[in-house]
């Protein structure tokens, strides 16, 4: 005669005890165990692990132009200083009999190249008379508005300062000199947007200077960037090539700027919660390891009768 078994059914054996006993103390410090040892890893791992306390995130500016501009040119003449500018009275404070004006304007138009609604490229030409004497260097400033939007509004300061230095075979009276540059974010501190319990957000001391401002020494181009520089970040320009054309005297001098808007990477200061959301992923894997080793460790120790208690023994096993 063979038996063939058709059901079977696991028991469980229970153990209890009182609740002031070695065996309550050692059942709950491996409930600790199996809760803290996970933390002091994920603490320990956590400079290498990916949780960090801030995040840089990639995004496109949304730039404008205000329509403000200042062009300092130097020449071999000793002393002259050609200046165009949008603001009037620095122009009239400047411009002398001996140093007529020799501005004809500026132009300034855009370009969306995937037609996303995004400027992605942006043109200034500033347009003079042709000089009298070689123009050795000059600089510009241009006066931008530029948004980041991906996480909260934010505007760091976007107020182009850039110097050029000519070449000594390529200084020119008249002609086109060509600039190609990229929009790039120079950031000292992580930014800080508001999230739930703390609601506070990066602010920027912008340049703002009135058309009709009549002091002289708020446009030294020293001045503007020792309060550009004042900023938690804001933009400037990275050249990347420059062309010098030599023309004739009916044509003027063109300085013309290509500037490229790029996707900028800004590094955000991460929120209590961004933080514990990722706490979270590498403490729960680490729990679970960390609760099974305790269990089995438990179940060893009451299994082998090293830690006493009263066994509650199922009815099927006593018959």
């Amino acid at each position: 005669m063979k038996f063939i078994p058709l059901h079977t059914t696991n028991t469980a054996i229970i153990y209890k005890n009182s609740i002031c006993s070695a065996a309550t103390m050692l059942v709950l410090t491996f409930f600790a165990l199996s809760v803290l040892v996970p933390l002091l890893m994920v603490s320990l791992l956590s400079p290498y692990s990916g949780i960090a306390e801030s995040r840089i995130l990639y995004e496109q500016p949304k730039v404008q132009f205000q329509y403000k501009s200042i062009f300092y040119g130097e020449t071999k003449k000793e002393g002259s200083l050609i200046t165009c500018s949008t603001f009037p009275l620095l122009n009239d404070a400047v411009v002398s009999n001996d140093d007529p004006d020799k501005c004809d304007g500026i132009k300034y138009w855009t370009e969306d190249l995937d037609y996303d609604g995004t400027i992605d490229r942006v043109h200034f030409v500033q347009q003079l008379e042709s000089l009298d004497e070689k123009l050795l260097a000059f600089d510009v400033v241009l006066f931008f508005d530029a948004h980041l939007e991906h996480k909260c509004h934010l505007s760091p300061p976007a107020v182009l300062i850039e110097h050029i230095d000519i070449p000594y075979s390529s200084q020119l009276t008249s002609g086109v000199i060509t600039i190609r540059a990229d929009l790039a974010l120079k950031q000292y501190v992580e930014f800080t947007c508001p999230f739930p319990g703390r609601y506070v957000k990066t602010k920027f001391r912008h340049l703002t200077i009135p058309s009709n401002s009549s002091n002289i020494g708020k446009f030294n181009i020293e001045s503007l960037l020792d309060r550009l520089k004042s900023n938690p970040a804001y933009y400037q320009l990275e050249i990347q090539e420059h062309y010098f054309r030599k023309a004739s005297p009916e044509q003027g001098l063109i300085i013309q700027f290509h500037i490229d808007i790029l996707q900028l990477g800004a590094r955000y200061h991460l929120s209590i919660w961004e933080r514990l959301g990722q706490f979270w992923l590498y403490f729960a894997s680490f729990f679970g390891i960390s609760f099974y080793i305790m269990n089995k460790l438990k179940d060893f120790l009451f299994g082998n009768h090293i830690v006493r208690s009263w066994e509650i023994i199922p009815w099927k096993k006593l018959y």
